[in-house]
């Protein structure tokens, strides 16, 4: 049985821990997070109504819950052998509890968007980590919906079937109004324009790992995308009527999401990623286009669910991580997770 930690005790984790908490083959051995205010929590006190997030109804009855301590050290002397890690979107913040981690033998599954593919923005940092997770025995493992599926891995793996590619481009249109509410403060709802775009200036709002994707994509299709190569635009959605958020109500003319897009290309192939987040879009979907000798579309009406699909992602690679060499890991370098059933079929 799997001994797994949940490092960061927001939505995304609070789900995770409840997801561990009703697995058979795992058991939730510690909690942690820098709030001071969770330290002693019980996980019942803050995994109540995660069921939502996780997608599916979740049976926890009779289950030993651990409190939140106060220290990571704390968290770390229940001795898990992996840590689900869901504290921040930038790898260079984490990069430090990560070695922390590695130096008690604790692998890491993680949705820290950087980490899809750290070696772009943060290549001595991501060599680091790699050469004292192989020292330690350990994996380090970004993954998630978006970044780690939906615009890189996935589209990867569409072309095992296309001889040669010229060209990816991949839209994703997401209805942020069924998201969490921390998602919808990331993309701007009810914001002015021209808070929104101060904020885009300084990358403080937007999402985070859409240059990673470009990165792991081309590197899955044999290109190496060098740092700061990709071009990103980030434009404010606008609402066109009263339109109810998380966030409050989003009048005509305030901001309800972004237009972000990425791009790429050398002399061989160009890559495109156009995602869509806004409060109450229509036609969500995810596209996929590949572009060679028998083009190739993928199409997914109502698009990928982000929050429940990343939760998923992150539990059903922890259950794979010992078939996994140790190292700093990608989504293209591990075999498929699939959903693995917690008793044989």
């Amino acid at each position: 049985m799997q001994r797994v930690a949940v490092i960061g005790l927001g939505p995304i984790g609070a789900a995770c821990a409840r997801v561990v908490l009703a697995e058979s083959d795992m058991k939730l051995v510690a909690l942690y997070d820098v709030d001071p205010a969770k330290h002693g929590m019980s996980a019942d006190d803050f995994t109540d109504g995660q069921a939502e997030v996780a997608g599916d109804p979740l049976d926890i009855e009779q289950k030993k819950v651990p409190n939140v301590s106060a220290t990571l050290e704390a968290a770390l002397s229940a001795d898990p052998d992996v840590a689900i890690v869901t504290a921040s979107s930038r790898f260079d913040e984490l990069a430090p509890m990560f070695h922390i981690l590695l130096d008690h033998r604790v692998s890491i599954v993680s949705s820290c968007e950087q980490l899809a593919w750290p070696w772009y923005a943060h290549r001595e940092l991501a060599d680091r980590l790699d050469l004292a997770a192989r020292d330690a025995g350990c994996v380090v493992l970004g993954t998630g919906a978006n970044p780690g599926f939906v615009m890189d891995a996935l589209p990867v793996m569409l072309a095992t079937v296309v001889r040669r590619v010229a060209r990816v481009r991949c839209t994703r249109r997401v209805d942020a109004s069924v998201r969490r509410s921390a998602l919808q403060k990331k993309i701007g709802a009810t914001m002015a324009v021209n808070e929104f775009r101060d904020l885009a200036d300084r990358g403080e709002v937007g999402h985070v790992g859409l240059v990673e994707s470009v990165a792991m994509l081309a590197a899955g299709l044999g290109c190496h995308v060098a740092a700061g190569s990709v071009e990103q635009v980030i434009e404010p959605v606008l609402a066109e009527e009263p339109t109810p958020s998380a966030m409050g109500l989003i009048r005509p003319g305030e901001v309800g999401g972004i237009h972000q897009i990425a791009r790429w290309q050398d002399d061989r192939l160009a890559i495109e990623l156009d995602l869509t987040m806004a409060v109450g879009i229509r036609d969500a979907k995810d596209r996929i286009e590949i572009d060679g000798p028998v083009p190739l579309t993928l199409r997914i009406p109502g698009a990928t669910p982000g929050d429940s699909g990343t939760i998923a992602a992150l539990l059903n690679q922890t259950r794979q991580i010992d078939r996994i060499a140790p190292g700093l890991k990608t989504m293209i370098d591990v075999p498929p997770a699939g959903s693995r059933q917690r008793s044989p079929c």
